[in-house]
């Protein structure tokens, strides 16, 4: 529910990120099947992928362990993606697994890069559209 909630507030901002030329990509573990409902729930419409072998996240070396799902932290972004109307539904992938944010290119260019250190842990918004300009 919490990285719906990510994905919802990327999607409200894919108009900041094109007018910077650049691209949103997402990439959850989830099965390919739930794909269809992660687009309704979060309303994004860019390129979106999913990786259930977590070799993605594996290659960026983002965190995954116990101990990054349960904080307070954790607790409290949960509660704000429930009150916000992302509840919980049925488990789509490797709930321990973490995320990041890269803004990349051209070429083999490396501008920016985070790594969430626990659940609902997310790259400020305007450190990744300033990683853009």
């Amino acid at each position: 529910m919490i990285c719906r909630r990510q994905v919802a507030d990327l999607a409200k901002q894919v108009e900041a990120f094109e007018k910077r030329n650049v691209q949103l990509v997402v990439i959850g573990n989830g099965a390919p099947h739930f794909i269809q409902a992660f687009r309704e729930d979060t309303g994004y419409r860019g390129a979106l992928y999913t990786d259930p072998t977590l070799n993605t996240y594996k290659l960026l070396n983002l965190k995954r362990s116990m101990g990054s799902l349960i904080g307070l932290k954790s607790l409290k972004e949960g509660i704000r993606a429930a009150a916000s109307g992302y509840l919980q539904t049925s488990i789509q992938g490797d709930t321990l697994q973490q995320g990041g944010a890269l803004v990349a290119g051209p070429g083999d260019t490396l501008h920016y890069f985070y790594r969430n250190k626990e659940a609902g842990d997310h790259p400020p918004l305007k450190e990744m559209l300033n990683a853009c300009d």
